[in-house]
């Protein structure tokens, strides 16, 4: 977990990652689609009322405008820019998350070492037109340096940019484009000279010792819970492709608290199987692999 910071006294919680545009999206339109599926206050949400309200908000963002999209983005690359101003009152490295073995260039060991920086994407015409004016608008719809902005707020300087840019004029459209250009062309060069490292397969050697020091050993058998969001999630995958990891697990640990009694005593049932299954076959391996 990344640690807190002490501050003149006072502790300073780490920053949540940034909202991408299509989370961003979703906090627009979720509320409404919400009351639509569920118009009864007080009563919890179905399963199914879940998954229609996933499934509407996946189809929304499917059919979303250009103008739209380009909001959700502008205000995605604010709370980004947001993100990365908290990030850096941080000493470097103390916000690393733990990642999962094996995963590229973590825990990995470096065959081949890379040379330079890798390069950051070239900024668009209309990234070039925000940056111009978001400082100034930000100022005009938030005037106290010290708080934070509101999700409303955020909302109201995308859409100014939004319209400032539908409204630019050529000239100014030329100049953006030109400098776009020029961002493009620097983004070439440092990408031909960037050398990415090259690391070795560390996830399949570690899991060939895994393998080889368990001898066989049976795994671990999966929880009726475990059982549940394996179907949960192949289902999501195919209805809400679009939704992220986090907001999959959200879905699912709603889902499964609303589950009836009689479909999770059916997960209950095969886990009771999958148990009995193991303890037999760790039995087995037991007898054939004696401690010494």
């Amino acid at each position: 977990m990344p640690k807190r910071k002490q501050e003149d006294g006072v502790t300073i919680k780490p920053p949540k990652r940034a909202r991408t545009a299509y989370l961003v999206f979703c906090d627009r339109y979720r509320t409404q689609i919400m009351r639509a599926v569920h118009p009864q206050e007080g009563a919890k949400f179905t399963r199914e009322e879940m998954q229609a309200v996933t499934t509407r908000l996946a189809e929304l963002w499917k059919s979303i405008s250009p103008s739209e999209l380009a909001q959700c983005k502008a205000e995605a690359d604010v709370l980004k820019e947001q993100y990365e101003a908290e990030k850096a009152k941080f000493p470097p490295g103390s916000l690393k998350r733990h990642h999962k073995k094996g995963k590229k260039g973590k825990n990995q060991t470096v065959i081949v070492e890379g040379s330079g920086e890798k390069p950051k994407r070239a900024r668009t015409a209309y990234l070039i037109f925000c940056d111009k004016y978001r400082n100034q608008i930000m100022k005009e719809v938030h005037s106290n340096p010290n708080t934070k902005f509101t999700r409303e707020e955020m909302q109201q300087v995308t859409t100014r940019l939004a319209n400032m840019w539908r409204n630019v004029t050529p000239q100014e459209l030329d100049s953006c484009k030109m400098e776009a250009d020029l961002c493009k062309e620097e983004y070439k060069k440092q990408k031909d000279s960037y050398v990415a490292p090259v690391y070795a397969p560390a996830s399949k050697g570690k899991k060939g010792k895994k393998e080889k020091a368990d001898n066989g050993k049976p795994k671990r058998p999966r929880t009726a819970y475990l059982l549940f969001a394996e179907d949960c999630r192949t289902k999501l995958k195919k209805t809400q492709p679009d939704l992220g990891f986090t907001d999959v697990s959200k879905v699912v640990s709603q889902e499964w608290k609303e589950l009836s009694e009689m479909k999770k005593n059916a997960y209950v049932k095969t886990a009771e199987k999958e148990q009995a299954k193991h303890r037999e076959a760790k039995a087995q391996w037991e007898a054939k692999h004696p401690v010494a």
